[in-house]
């Protein structure tokens, strides 16, 4: 395994992990933290806009990886950088509908 597709791997786990993680604690730990009814946001709150800017950290540096990739290095990684470009892709324009499922998931 070359040192490029190495890194790609890691990045396409950190970005799915971060993926998940967002998805589970909205599902799961969002509705555990206090919430003061009086207030329009909670600690709950501040703890997914933080995995937000987290995850899309990640997310452009997967974008980027893969675009200088595809760029630089196209004989010794361009199916690793084209399905990461995919995973970023697919993520994207699947949080929208899966974060709403997870609300709904989550437990009063």
């Amino acid at each position: 395994m070359t040192e490029i597709s190495r890194k790609t791997k890691q990045l396409a786990t950190l970005c799915f992990s971060l993926f998940l993680l967002r998805l589970g604690f909205r599902a799961f730990g969002y509705d555990l933290l206090y919430h003061n009814p009086n207030d329009p946001s909670g600690i709950s709150d501040l703890i997914e806009g933080v995995l937000a800017i987290i995850y899309l950290a990640s997310l452009g540096l997967c974008i980027l990886h893969a675009l200088w990739i595809l760029l630089r290095h196209w004989d010794q990684g361009a199916l690793g950088a084209s399905a990461l470009l995919a995973l970023c892709a697919i993520q994207w324009h699947s949080y929208d509908y899966l974060h709403h499922l997870a609300a709904s998931l989550s437990i009063p």
